[in-house]
């Protein structure tokens, strides 16, 4: 807060002499002027966000310092969603981006993070609570940074512009199908209208299927190790954009070939099926769980750190060995941990938590442990040995 100049201040000491540091008339006046000011802040940030929702019909807030993003009610109404559907943080806002235009938007986003602009204004689609796309206007502008010149602040305001877009797009089809010649504008759109929504039916119903075949183990039902790959590469992107946390997590099943051997591989599938169960139903809709080969799992955790994640970790290896995962079947698994320093690359990572799994598997198995210099400051002790079977 910049000082005020005492010469037009309203408590303006009256001689030169400093105040009686006893004088609680003057410490009063002082305090008051102080939560003044910060109700004027206040004051001038509940201007603004009305004045947002009065020019735009949806405004936001984000606050570099937490990655909190303040939407406002009319950001929700004009897509549809129920107010506070959304978790306040940017991860809500990438996920209704319609893929086609995501990248686009990320680009200007960076240039304002990386400050080779202070504004953006870009139009996007977003999915509405009933799937469809609304097309809007974004425009953003940053208020505040912190000391050391990164971003501390940006606010910006959406603006339906779906009936323009529409209205642009219907025209540029109207002009080419008017050089088609004999065919009526009207008969024509009714028949390629037809034409393409049974067309896109059939092509969006085998994209999904091959989609779902090639990212989706066939077993368990949880990503592929091609899926997991993508994912991760791209949660490494968003942990360096937006300095998060990112641990990862391998885990394998102890003895798993001994189950294959004693029961037959139709239980094995079922005990793979169980564990994966068990653990889908305990960790967050934004954790990515996937099967790395044979009874060899992999678990990335966003913004967890490592002793969060060594936490978790230990929590998932009791519950597995807890439950009883085929009739009278138990199993335990080891699990390796590391996490995300912003000059590793994917194999760096992978090494770390890999390292760590081949010690525990030294040592007894069904523990979790991760490099020793990663959990140098970790005192947490992790039960050992216990009977498979």
């Amino acid at each position: 807060m910049s000082k005020s100049n005492p010469s037009r201040h309203p408590h303006a000491y009256s001689h030169s002499s400093p105040p009686d540091p006893l004088d609680t008339k003057s410490i009063d006046l002082s305090s008051s002027h102080i939560t003044y000011q910060h109700k004027t802040i206040a004051d001038a940030d509940k201007t603004l966000n009305c004045i947002l929702d009065i020019i735009a019909e949806g405004s936001w807030d984000w606050d570099g310092k937490t990655g909190r993003v303040v939407r406002s009610t009319a950001w929700f109404k004009m897509l549809g969603y129920d107010v506070g559907t959304f978790q306040q943080n940017v991860y809500t806002w990438e996920n209704v981006i319609h893929k086609e235009d995501y990248d686009k938007v990320m680009q200007s986003f960076e240039k304002i993070i990386t400050r080779k602009t202070d504004s953006y204004c870009i139009d996007y689609r977003c999915r509405k609570s009933d799937g469809s796309y609304l097309w809007i206007t974004d425009r953003s502008k940053v208020v505040e940074y912190n000391p050391d010149g990164s971003v501390a602040r940006i606010i910006g305001a959406h603006q339906d512009i779906h009936q323009q877009k529409i209205a642009q797009l219907s025209l540029f089809e109207q002009n080419q199908q008017l050089a088609l010649g004999n065919v009526t504008l009207e008969k024509l759109i009714s028949i390629k209208t037809e034409q393409l929504e049974a067309k896109n039916k059939l092509l969006e119903e085998k994209i999904l299927e091959i989609e779902r075949l090639a990212n989706t183990d066939s077993l368990t039902n949880i990503a592929n190790r091609k899926k997991f790959e993508e994912a991760l590469n791209s949660e490494i992107s968003r942990a360096n954009r937006y300095e998060h946390a990112l641990s990862l997590v391998i885990l394998d099943i102890d003895h798993f070939k001994l189950i294959n051997d004693s029961f037959g591989h139709k239980i094995g599938d079922q005990v793979l099926q169980n564990m994966v169960s068990a653990v889908v139903n305990n960790i967050r809709d934004v954790d990515i769980f996937a099967r790395w080969g044979g009874e060899e799992f992999v678990l990335i955790l966003p913004c967890i750190a490592i002793e969060a994640a060594l936490n978790f970790s230990e929590r998932l290896r009791q519950l597995i060995s807890q439950t009883e995962l085929s009739k009278g079947v138990y199993i335990t698994c080891s699990f390796g941990v590391s996490e995300y320093h912003n000059t590793d690359t994917v194999e760096d990572l992978f090494h770390r938590a890999d390292q760590a799994l081949y010690r525990v598997k030294n040592n007894g198995r069904n523990s979790v442990q991760c490099e020793k210099k990663e959990c140098r400051n970790c005192k947490l002790s992790w039960s050992t040995n216990t009977n498979m079977v």
